[in-house]
């Protein structure tokens, strides 16, 4: 049965849960307050190789093979290079990785140095993850939403959503300045906003906070062929031949509920960093930093369910990684017909587990 479907939040899990409603058929309507989102600022690093918990990295895999699928039917801004990473513990990694069956390879010293040859100095060992890929976030919500409206979904922008219009213990729309927007389901995918958007209905979405700047450099010729994690961060070449790093050093894992340094600061010593790890960069700059504030649940795992008759949240760190997996999930959830595996994959991360019992 096709519904009509509001979508609060127009980054990647907006986006790309619009795309796949309507591929199905429903009458679909993404609201976007039109300020910059958690994607737009996103490092864009697709990958499988971190994760919480065993469940955890099987949803990130399955993150993988939805971008695959994705960019077989969307001209999307992915690229497929492979990591190299030495800010782990290599043999420990190495083992849990290869026991998911997880393509993972260790490599010498001077095999690093033949795949990047730019490196001022290369680690005895670093891991190579072949099937991770890079995005370029700030295009990802735009050109899913492009194909989105070429299947009919409307977007209504630079509008806020105040909170859920309800009727009685059922969702029947969102409320906003000018009036209530209608829908049969409305599905809560605001990032930072969307504990506010459910605590207005009475509902626990709980979120922790963690913001973070991220980096480019000037223009560069070619030099990095692949993502790399080091201890000094994680950095990668945009096809602009920008570098693009975030400033916090372990940035997927970074716990930090503040920023104590200004922009200014942070990007200066992020370019010490980076000028150290790679040849060629004593006369360069930084050129541009993003604040993001990172959508991260309590518990670090994704919260993606129903919180009402017609209301449904997903809210999760990295939406880059899970937003087409998750995406086409809710779509066959809010349809009823998920599969027992997938109902499986997504049972770790229904909203339920907040509620005290």
């Amino acid at each position: 049965m096709t519904q009509s479907v509001v979508i609060v939040g127009a980054g990647i899990i907006g986006a790309a849960t619009a795309l796949q409603l309507a591929k199905t058929g429903h009458s679909v309507r993404v609201i976007s307050a039109g300020v910059p989102d958690a994607t737009h600022a996103a490092f864009g690093w697709v990958n499988a190789s971190f994760f919480i918990d065993d469940d955890h990295h099987h949803l990130r895999a399955a993150g993988i093979a939805a971008w695959h699928r994705l960019a077989a039917a969307v001209p999307v801004s992915v690229t497929w290079p492979g990591c190299l990473c030495w800010d782990v513990d290599v043999e420990a990694t190495f083992a849990k990785l290869r026991a998911f069956d997880y393509p993972v390879k260790v490599l010498s010293q001077s095999q690093i140095a033949a795949l990047e040859p730019s490196l001022r100095t290369c680690p005895k060992q670093a891991l190579f993850f072949p099937n991770e890929g890079a995005a370029h976030s700030p295009d990802l919500s735009q050109q899913l939403l492009t194909a989105a409206q070429a299947l009919g979904v409307q977007l209504i922008n630079n509008v806020t959503v105040s909170g859920i219009a309800m009727q009685g213990d059922r969702a029947v729309g969102v409320e906003t300045a000018t009036g209530v927007i209608s829908a049969d389901q409305v599905i809560v995918a605001a990032g930072t906003g969307s504990s506010r958007l459910a605590q207005s209905m009475g509902a626990t979405v709980p979120l922790v906070s963690r913001p973070a700047y991220i980096m480019r450099t000037t223009p560069l010729p070619p030099m990095l062929d692949h993502i790399l994690a080091t201890p000094e961060g994680e950095i990668r070449q945009e096809p602009s031949g920008q570098l693009l790093m975030p400033m916090a050093v372990g940035h997927q894992g970074d716990r930090s509920e503040m920023l104590t340094q200004s922009p200014v600061a942070a990007a200066d010593d992020a370019m010490l960093r980076l000028r150290g790890l790679i040849n060629g960069l004593d006369e360069v700059q930084w050129a541009e930093t993003l604040r993001a504030e990172r959508p991260v649940p309590a518990d670090d795992l994704p919260i993606v369910g129903a919180l009402a008759e017609g209301l449904y949240v997903a809210v999760l760190h990295s939406g880059i990684t899970l937003g087409p997996v998750v995406a086409e999930l809710i779509a066959t959830d809010i349809a009823g017909m998920l599969s027992n595996a997938e109902s499986a994959m997504l049972a770790p991360y229904r909203p339920g587990r907040f509620i005290e019992s």
